[in-house]
């Protein structure tokens, strides 16, 4: 299976530092929709099979501008692919974030939000997405749009990394940052790209 991964595009609430999560769901800015532009016609000559997208508007819209050249392909909205769930810290700016996650007493992965998500929930939730879909689409090329939370935990799964705060820094995407991977299940995964943002230049 070839897979092609990118985070969604950028909101206004990205361009303000504001940290959205799974229950806010902005539409991309006018530069989110450049950058999902350029995007789209760096992909236009992928074979793309099937794709599956996070049911935020924020992915859809992202997803919507590079399937315009894949016709034939078959977009799937997947819950699994949705934001970290914040729960009471929901919008706040990263600054804020940052120091209510420097100040907790919990290790990296087990930080969770009250009514919020931990990166290990989320990592498991990603990760019973990631082995379903290698499974069913063997020899198909497959596109994924998601966010930077949930894809820097599936990062983490697919190349087989500890949920550290350092693992996660060094994996944690960009908007419309591109990773492309050959999965197989007999040798190693091989690495095309990963986080490249050569398409915004």
């Amino acid at each position: 299976m070839k897979v092609i991964i990118t985070r969604h595009a950028e909101t206004v609430e990205n361009s303000k530092k504001i940290h959205i999560g799974n229950d806010t769901d902005p539409l991309l800015s006018e530069e989110g929709k450049k950058q999902a532009e350029k995007l789209a016609h760096l992909l236009k000559t992928e074979k793309i099979h099937f794709a599956y997208v996070s049911p935020q508007k924020r992915a859809v819209h992202t997803a919507e501008k590079v399937l315009k050249f894949h016709p034939w392909a078959k977009m799937v909205q997947m819950p699994h692919l949705r934001e970290q769930r914040l729960g009471i810290y929901e919008s706040l700016p990263k600054h804020e974030w940052k120091k209510i996650k420097e100040n907790t007493k919990d290790p990296f992965h087990l930080f969770k939000p009250p009514q919020g998500e931990s990166y290990t929930e989320l990592r498991a939730r990603v990760a019973e997405f990631f082995n379903d879909l290698v499974n069913k689409h063997e020899n198909d090329t497959v596109f994924i749009v998601s966010h930077r939370g949930t894809l820097g935990m599936l990062y983490l799964h697919l190349f087989n990394k500890p949920i550290t705060e350092d693992n996660y820094n060094a994996h944690k995407p960009e908007n419309t940052a591109l990773t492309i991977v050959e999965i197989f299940k007999d040798k190693p995964h091989k690495v095309h790209k990963i986080n490249s943002l050569e398409h915004l230049n």
